[in-house]
């Protein structure tokens, strides 16, 4: 084990002029695709001997005073230059770097960066910056710098989701974009009943909320498989690859070969969104054929999306679904999803106009038909991506 180092703020100091501070790149996978989609930014100290200080050793110290920002501040700088290089090799990457709480008690960083991004130095949707549960307690201005980045598309993610005491009401109140899941959870995975729960439904909250879900620590095969299953985004840890300096980094972007793809976790999220949309649409029939008076639609809080492009079922088909347009299923689930919306739109103007409750206990059970219609369908497609994922499983083998 290695011997922790006594080290001074003087040290650090004399190591920033000195240039002594580097950046390491942990690659991150997309779980859908099995592409390489990003890289996190990790900050080391190569001491001039070769000796590396580890972060644990020295961020710390440095977050004990304002010289964190000026670790953050260099970092920023640096990763722009590095992404040049690495947007050359693959345009598809995207890189994030960690910030601390203290970076936006003011708006240094915040202007800093917004600059770069104005002299189109840097890309706004390719940098992505991660941030802890500890910035929440300053609000007013931690959220104010963070809403600025947000409103020119940096992606703001959430680190170490579930090591604090954020949840649904909290999350929703900032500019997340990702939610990154602490690893204690994922190291969990086959020993706690109550880590995998608590992971998935971070997983689900953080899909309602329509963020991307990023899990940290992954160091074997079967976790990774379990975390698709689950409907997490995207992945990194060792099993894929260790933190990389940019000169070995480079040359793993250039030869990655694809991990497995296997989406069935973005089946299993489609299925909730149905489920809930049929939900939130019988509660909202209900509610209107209840009513003293007739209330417009467009001034009901809540009211379910009734275009089915826009709904997140319809989202996700339109979209992120396309992955599986080479299927047979997956054209088979277009037509049952718009004859569900146009009956939803029937069944919310007859109860807006107080139509008999014969004729809406009908409506309703036309809608549940046609929404059973719709998870058949969708069990459908996972039945073939099985079968198409078996097929090839055998033929490697």
């Amino acid at each position: 084990m290695q011997k922790k180092q006594n080290i001074s703020l003087s040290d650090m100091k004399q190591a920033l002029i000195s240039q002594e501070f580097a950046l390491y790149y942990q690659p991150k996978v997309s779980m859908i695709t099995g592409e390489l989609c990003g890289a996190e930014a990790l900050i080391r100290w190569i001491k001039p001997d070769g000796t590396i200080v580890p972060p644990m050793d020295f961020i710390p110290i440095a977050e004990q005073s304002q010289f964190i920002q000026e670790i953050t501040k260099y970092v920023f700088q640096k990763l722009v230059i590095d992404f040049a290089i690495i947007n050359a090799v693959n345009s598809n990457i995207s890189v994030s770097f960690n910030t601390s709480g203290k970076d936006f008690y003011d708006n240094t960083l915040t202007d800093i960066i917004i600059d770069a991004v104005n002299s189109r130095i840097i890309d706004p949707s390719k940098i992505e910056i991660e941030v802890t549960e500890t910035i929440l307690v300053d609000e007013v201005q931690a959220k104010g710098c963070l809403n600025k980045l947000a409103n020119i598309g940096i992606p703001i993610a959430m680190d170490d989701f579930g090591t604090g005491h954020s949840g649904l009401v909290e999350l929703s109140k900032w500019p997340f974009s990702i939610l990154k899941i602490d690893q204690k959870f994922i190291k969990g995975l086959d020993d706690s009943t109550k880590d995998r729960e608590i992971l998935q439904a971070s997983i689900r909250m953080a899909h309602q909320l329509n963020m991307d879900v990023v899990a940290e620590g992954i160091e074997d095969q079967e976790t990774y498989r379990v975390l698709q299953e689950y409907g997490c985004k995207i992945g990194q840890g060792y099993w894929i690859s260790k933190p990389l300096p940019l000169h070995e980094f480079i040359p793993f972007l250039k030869n990655f070969n694809n991990l497995p793809a296997m989406p069935i976790g973005l089946l299993y999220m489609a299925q909730l969104d149905h489920i809930q949309w049929r939900k939130t649409l019988i509660d909202t029939a209900l509610f209107l054929h209840s009513s003293d008076e007739k209330r417009e639609l467009k001034n009901l809080r809540g009211l379910p999306e009734l275009e089915h492009t826009c709904c997140k079922l319809g989202k996700w088909y339109y979209n992120t679904g396309r992955v599986f347009q080479h299927m047979q299923s997956y054209s088979q689930l277009e037509q049952p999803h718009i004859k569900l919306h146009n009956i939803g739109k029937e069944l919310l103007v007859a109860a807006q106009n107080h139509c008999e409750m014969g004729e809406l206990t009908n409506l309703i059970q036309n809608l549940s038909e046609k929404s059973l219609k719709v998870l058949e369908a969708l069990q459908a497609l996972e039945n073939d991506l099985h079968v198409e994922q078996y097929s090839e499983i055998e033929k490697v083998s």
